[in-house]
């Protein structure tokens, strides 16, 4: 059966597609616009029996947990046979295998299947690789001319809008809301290819009609508007800088202040994309991570004027500000070279 996930042709039953440097297969709809780079799969993701529902904490030992002002709520446990049982309280559970190369997902009675490909599209993901040991960033990416360019923070700092202005003004997404990061052979941070849509909360929503052509846009299972925007290609394009946004709606100005590298790693810290995390490994492996590409890639908190209706010229601000502040690595970035 083919699908939009896999455009050359997809597995009997499901969609095959690449994310975040992995090759998948996957019996729910991810709506992603990248074929994998082989036949194969690194991880497989399927359907399970439906479960009851349950903000229970499962048995197990716990290594994340939250809550959002929403009223969702999760539990993640690892257990003895060292598989891991992923707990979205009265959506679903998943449980990913000891390997991380297998996902089941379990929906709750009644929950559409749509709600769980949001749920393994972001935050399971993020969690398999983390579990992989891979550095993951609660972050959007664009490629500018060669180069990436990330918005970091928590959900509704607007970086998936910024990286909509940029798109929408000829850059490519990269991906939106998980970044994976590798090391190129030159020392540089390479960007993964990730999702091939944004998606943008009701206040932004109106940008998708702002794309000359080509974009289509879709209703999500939990209320956000998916705008398929222009998208990379290139694996590993370097990343130039990483932005912060502070949306001011009542100043017409827009500032970059640099961080110093321990402000930088506790800052990126502040914005994980687990939430909740208590397993000590992960949450060590983690601080080094930050701590390390602190100290290697600028980082800047940007005061943003912010609309709707937003300034028609913020991106091109926004890049020319960072070409004023931004050292050898900008124009040293302008060269994508694969990641080793």
């Amino acid at each position: 059966m083919s699908g939009p996930n896999d455009p050359g042709g997809g597995e009997e039953g499901g969609w095959g597609c690449r994310l975040h440097g992995l090759d998948l297969l996957t019996r729910v709809d991810l709506h992603a616009r990248r074929p994998r780079a082989a036949d194969g799969a690194d991880v497989r993701v399927d359907l399970g029996a439906t479960v009851p529902s349950t903000t229970r904490t499962p048995a197990g030992h716990l290594t994340a947990q939250w809550s959002t002002d929403s009223g969702l709520t999760a539990s993640f446990v690892s257990r003895a046979d060292g598989s891991h049982l992923l707990r979205f309280g009265s959506t679903c559970d998943v449980v990913v295998d000891s390997r991380a190369e297998h996902v089941t997902l379990h929906m709750v009675d009644g929950v559409p299947e749509a709600m769980g490909a949001v749920i393994v599209g972001g935050t399971v993901l993020a969690y398999l690789l983390m579990l992989r040991g891979e550095t993951v960033l609660h972050a959007s990416a664009v490629d500018v001319g060669g180069r990436a360019v990330a918005f970091i923070g928590s959900s509704g700092m607007g970086k998936t809008t910024l990286a909509t202005l940029m798109c929408r003004d000829s850059g490519l997404l990269i991906t939106d809301d998980v970044l994976r990061l590798g090391r190129r052979a030159d020392g540089l941070d390479a960007c993964a290819l990730g999702a091939t849509e944004v998606r943008l909360r009701a206040a932004a929503a109106g940008l998708s009609g702002e794309f000359a052509e080509g974009v289509s846009d879709r209703l999500t299972a939990d209320d956000r508007r998916a705008v398929s925007v222009p998208a990379a290609t290139e694996e590993g394009v370097p990343l130039a800088a990483m932005v912060i946004p502070r949306p001011r709606r009542n100043s017409p100005e827009l500032t970059l202040t640099r961080l110093r590298p321990a402000a930088a790693a506790m800052s990126m810290l502040g914005f994980p994309r687990i939430l909740g995390l208590r397993d000590e490994r992960m949450l060590a492996a983690q601080f080094d991570q930050m701590v390390d590409l602190g100290g290697r890639v600028p980082v800047f908190v940007a005061d943003v004027p912010w609309g709707p209706p937003f300034p028609t010229d913020l991106s091109s601000r926004m890049l020319e500000s960072l070409d004023a502040q931004l050292d050898d690595r900008w124009e040293a970035a302008a060269t994508p070279v694969r990641p080793t």
